[in-house]
Parts: C-alpha cells; sequence; structure tokens
C-alpha cells in the first residue's frame, strides 16, 4: 500500500527535523554547539561545518569519549578546528581516562598549555563558559555521554 505524500509535506519535514546532539547549536552566547562525533569520519564533518558558522575568535572543546573509540582520530580531525580543549573523563568502565585523552590530544599536536583537565564534563564545560567570551565558541563533543552531561550543564547554568 502506498500513501500518497506531496512534494511540498517532505520539504517541509525536512526543513524541520530536529536530531539532538549532531550539530546542536544551543540559544544564547557564547555560542554552544554539541555533537556527538565519536569517530574519525564524524568528526571530520564536525570540524568542517563548524568551519563554515562564520566568525568566532575562540573555539573552545569540551572533550571526553569512550576508551574504545579511535580517540587520536577523533582529535586529529578537530585539532586545527580548536584553541583550548577542556577534557574529561567518562564515568563506567567503557570511559576513557583523562590522561588517555590528553595522551592522544598530544600525539594531534596539541600544546600542554592548551589542555585543561577536570573530574567531569559538567565541570570542564563550566570552566569553557567561564572562560569563554561573547563571541568565542564552545563545541561539546566525543559521545553521547559527552553532549548529554553538557546539555545538562547548559542547561543548569540558564
Amino acid at each position: 500500500m502506498r500513501l500518497p505524500v506531496p512534494a511540498s509535506a517532505i520539504r517541509q519535514a525536512l526543513v524541520n527535523v530536529e536530531l539532538p546532539g549532531r550539530f546542536q547549536v544551543l540559544p544564547g552566547r557564547p555560542t554552544v554547539v554539541l555533537d556527538v562525533a565519536h569517530n574519525p569520519q564524524a568528526a571530520r564533518a564536525f570540524a568542517d561545518t563548524l568551519g563554515t558558522m562564520g566568525y568566532h575568535p575562540r573555539t573552545l572543546a569540551v572533550f571526553g569519549m569512550l576508551a574504545d573509540k579511535d580517540i587520536e582520530g577523533v582529535a586529529a580531525s578537530l585539532v586545527a578546528r580548536v584553541d583550548r580543549w577542556y577534557v574529561a573523563a567518562l564515568p563506567g568502565a567503557r570511559g576513557a581516562s583523562a590522561a588517555r585523552i590528553t595522551r592522544a590530544l598530544a600525539t594531534a599536536g596539541v600544546a600542554d598549555n592548551a589542555i585543561r583537565i577536570y573530574d567531569s564534563i559538567e565541570h570542564a564545560f563550566v570552566a569553557a563558559r567561564n572562560d569563554a567570551n561573547e563571541t568565542d565558541r564552545i563545541a561539546a563533543f566525543g559521545s553521547f555521554l559527552t553532549v548529554a552531561a553538557a546539555l545538562h550543564a547548559a542547561r543548569a547554568a540558564q
């Protein structure tokens, strides 16, 4: 059985589609972008899309990943778009330690003085928000857990 759907209805649906955690831009200043980008392919797409957003003096990354993911590949994909990294381990047995993430960032060429380490994504997000100017951008990415924690922290700050 086929249901006739006019092309205008399909266009309208595509215009209104939202994918939480996939290049999700939160309202307000500084600009906050959430993306679950947890593999190099998604991270490259995220980096490319960040590049189309217009000018932001700095991009502050809130970053946490699971240990069984390609942390080096994700870091390498975004290193050119990020000025400062706010790193935290994710909870649970699968969460990568902050030390593991920091090593991956160093391998990608990130200087030690551009990395800050926190005990949770929520604390990392709050620190990034406190350090950000109104015209800066905060990008929280690396896992569904990272995005959920950053979103929780962003909503708590409102």
